[in-house]
């Protein structure tokens, strides 16, 4: 069968073809270092980089849910003990100025100092992370404390997704502290800024039974803001083990899409030198297909 001039061109053409891309996909396997570069090179194992990568981002934005968690529950916890140790220090004094040894002048000097006591319990009440107050609830773009001291927030509770389908509840009930249920009115007490104003009066008012009376109820507000303090402490707890578990997660992850993706460095550079002679090769077979000699022309 006599073979024509154009079928050794379409024979001689379709080789080269095939060689140069085995020589240029080799190339680019060498030059990225990744075995998988398009859906063509592996169909399941593109997929399963695709669907890997998706979870890596996801992990991603759980460990920014669980910064900005982390942030907002420090924030949080500051504020408490601050207002904790506000709390010990108006206790100490209430105690303190209920002695006999204490005289009109000496209470109106300490009733100072609860003033001031007053006023950090407020901005502490009002702190804020990232422009978010963070015992407003849902009113959070607004101050939960008024300069009164009446709590202006509400009881929304704010949660953050911290792994698929977890959700963890970052912010505690402002009101639980700064304003008292109807259960605890009826018992007696009042708002904890109210608490501080009485003590304050009777210290203003040499009221010694007023100041016992105060004795009480900063007490009772002191043993809340401690309480909050031991639930913050275990929110904290689960953020940092959530952390450290998605952390886990998307590092086994990577690396399994790594296991997938990347090339091996030493084989690919022994398949590019093996493509780069098989290409030479047919270059050299092409090119002597190609050649036209007198016979051929003659026949």
């Amino acid at each position: 069968m006599r073979v024509s001039e154009k079928q050794r061109y379409a024979i001689a053409t379709e080789r080269m073809e095939l060689a140069k891309k085995r020589n240029t996909d080799a190339m680019e396997v060498l030059s990225s270092q990744k075995r998988i570069n398009k859906l063509e090179d592996d169909p399941v194992g593109m997929t399963k980089i695709i669907k890997g990568r998706q979870s890596i981002r996801n992990m991603k934005d759980y460990l920014n849910n669980i910064g900005f968690s982390k942030g907002f529950v420090e924030v949080s916890e500051a504020a408490i003990a601050g207002i904790s140790d506000r709390l010990q220090r108006a206790h100490e004094i209430s105690i303190g100025s209920a002695n006999d040894t204490y005289g009109p002048d000496s209470r109106m000097a300490v009733s100072r100092e609860v003033k001031e006591i007053i006023d950090e319990v407020v901005n502490l009440g009002n702190s804020n992370f990232n422009n978010r107050y963070v015992f407003s609830g849902f009113r959070s773009d607004s101050p939960a404390i008024s300069k009164e001291g009446n709590f202006l927030g509400d009881d929304g509770a704010i949660f953050t997704e911290i792994a698929d389908g977890k959700f963890r509840q970052i912010n505690l009930e402002g009101r639980s502290l700064f304003e008292a249920s109807p259960e605890e009115e009826n018992a007696g007490h009042f708002s904890l800024v109210t608490s501080l104003e009485l003590l304050k009066g009777a210290l203003e008012g040499n009221d010694k039974v007023g100041i016992t009376r105060a004795v009480e109820e900063i007490k009772f507000y002191l043993d809340k803001a401690n309480a909050i303090q031991a639930n913050i402490g275990s929110t904290w707890a689960a953020l940092n083990s959530a952390e450290s578990r998605v952390e886990v997660q998307r590092d086994h992850q990577a690396d399994a899409v790594s296991k997938v993706e990347d090339a091996d460095i030493y084989e690919a550079t022994s398949d590019y030198k093996r493509m780069e002679t098989a290409l030479q090769s047919s270059l050299m077979a092409s090119n002597k297909l190609l050649q036209p000699s007198l016979l051929n022309f003659l026949q």
